[in-house]
């Protein structure tokens, strides 16, 4: 069967993508952002870069389609993702119409018996949205996934690994049938063999209901720390989503979103798609010892990406989602030019801007028994994967275009530098960004003390470079023959 997903390189789709690929479906993938790496590189996977909000991107990627899965919502783009994911979906389903499409899977979320927060609405709202095309909805409703990535997990892991104390609203105690991502994956790979059950709703949930207090417990022995949950009524929402903002990477207006939903009693009723499929039922503890077995396998993509274990130095307790610090400028050179200038790093010109900063943080870590004064290059020729810039190490590299390093001295947590060339326009675009991804109280604590001098040394270097790169074109195109 000719599959697109929707929504492929997020936190099911990630997963889906294979499974499909195993039944041997034909599948291709979209995504927003086409430099945005795939967690399967080894797959061959069509794609395409789709814009829902944008119609004229939509025919190339549904031709010749038979099913479609649709993973998508906008709770991450601010208060106004109502509007745009009824207008996605409304997009989608003409254009899957016209298409010739036969089928659309739509991955909802179970509700409350009468849902108030713009979640659960927004997720309603997709779902007739796409029932009011012509092509049939099988519609899977599903609430806490336990997965890598999960934004619900994600923020209860980061509370649970980086506080010792949590503050928490009274609708902590909410109860809620938590599900395995491998049961999920199951539902949605043999729902694409039954065409019978287009037009209809089926609810998912785990074998056990519990409070969100009780899961975040789960985590705690899974991880093997200690947290001391109190419940403040009365907690106003924003105080709570500021303090999420300093404390986990998920966006501010996904955790807004996570938090308002949270006091209302979700609702499920999983005989009718128990009886269908049938299949075991991982309990929260298995399903989180899943996770943190999966966390352990090597997989790296070719650019920084949430979640990596590599990147988190293969330790469940640095969280999913990177702290990020970024820098870019346009620069009127040749990405070859800006490529030499690259190619300086970790020599006479170290870091461009500021090395005796650079030099106090390696004396630090020399001190503590870390590699910070292990300076040099193994190979000042070229950058090569797997050899080592003073204490960073390569993890990456695509010539004229991109440098990943992990960063190599004794911190908090796990971390690196990616430097990437883009064209745009009749220039190149140089970005600068370095990530962290934080091991607990201490984690947030390094990266929020080192912040300042993040974006001044970030400023500082990217400038320096642009310049170094635009004398470079320069003195190229003098020596060129007129």
């Amino acid at each position: 069967m000719r599959i697109l997903v929707i929504g492929a390189l997020g936190t099911i789709g990630s997963k889906l993508v294979p499974a499909l690929l195993q039944e041997g479906h034909d599948v291709s993938i979209t995504s927003r952002d086409p430099k945005k790496p795939c967690p399967w590189p080894e797959q061959s996977c069509q794609r395409y870069t789709l814009d829902l909000l944008v119609p004229d991107t939509l025919p190339a990627a549904l031709q010749e389609i038979e099913l479609v899965y649709y993973l998508m919502h906008g709770m991450s783009d601010g208060q106004s993702h109502t509007e745009a994911e009824i207008t996605a979906a409304t997009n989608l389903a003409h254009a899957a119409e016209q298409a010739g499409v036969k089928r659309i899977i739509y991955m909802g979320s179970l509700v409350s018996p009468k849902p108030k927060s713009a979640h659960m609405l927004a997720r309603i709202a997709t779902g007739e949205a796409l029932t009011r095309g012509a092509v049939p909805v099988t519609e899977l409703r599903a609430g806490i996934i336990i997965a890598p990535g999960s934004a619900a997990f994600e923020v209860m892991r980061d509370l649970v690994g980086h506080m010792p104390l949590a503050l928490v609203p009274k609708a902590i105690d909410t109860k809620a049938p938590p599900i395995a991502l491998d049961n999920i994956i199951y539902y949605l790979v043999k729902l694409a063999e039954m065409p019978h059950t287009a037009g209809q709703i089926f609810e998912a949930a785990g074998p056990e209901w519990l409070s969100y207090r009780q899961l975040m417990l789960c985590i705690a022995r899974q991880l093997k720390r200690s947290i001391n949950i109190i419940v403040l009524p009365g907690l106003p929402v924003r105080l709570a989503c500021m303090v999420l903002g300093v404390i986990t990477s998920v966006p501010q207006a996904l955790a807004k979103a996570l938090i308002d939903g949270l006091a209302e009693p979700l609702q499920a009723q999983p005989d009718k798609l128990r009886q269908l499929l049938p299949q075991p039922l991982l309990s929260v503890e298995q399903a989180i010892a899943e996770v943190l077995k999966q966390e352990q396998v090597e997989t790296y993509p070719k650019r920084w990406r949430d979640g990596v274990p590599r990147f988190r130095n293969f330790s469940s307790l640095h969280g999913f989602y990177a702290k990020c610090a970024k820098k870019s400028l346009r620069v009127n050179a040749s990405a070859e030019a800006i490529w030499q200038v690259v190619n300086m790093l970790g020599g006479r010109r170290r870091y461009f801007y500021f090395d005796s900063l650079w030099a106090l943080r390696e004396w630090m870590d020399f001190l503590l028994g870390g590699p910070g004064r292990e300076h040099g290059r193994s190979d000042f020729r070229q950058l090569k994967v797997g050899d080592r810039v003073d204490s960073w190490e390569i993890l990456s590299v695509e010539e004229a275009a991109l440098l990943v390093m992990r960063f190599g001295m004794k911190a908090p947590g796990g971390g690196g530098m990616q430097i990437s060339i883009d064209p745009d326009g009749q220039q190149q675009r140089l970005e600068v960004a370095l990530y962290w991804h934080p091991a607990g109280f201490w984690g947030l604590v390094y990266w929020y003390f080192f912040a300042p001098w993040h974006r001044w040394l970030l400023w500082g270097m990217t400038k320096n470079m642009a310049k170094l790169a635009e004398q470079k074109q320069q003195a190229l195109q003098a020596k060129s023959p007129s």
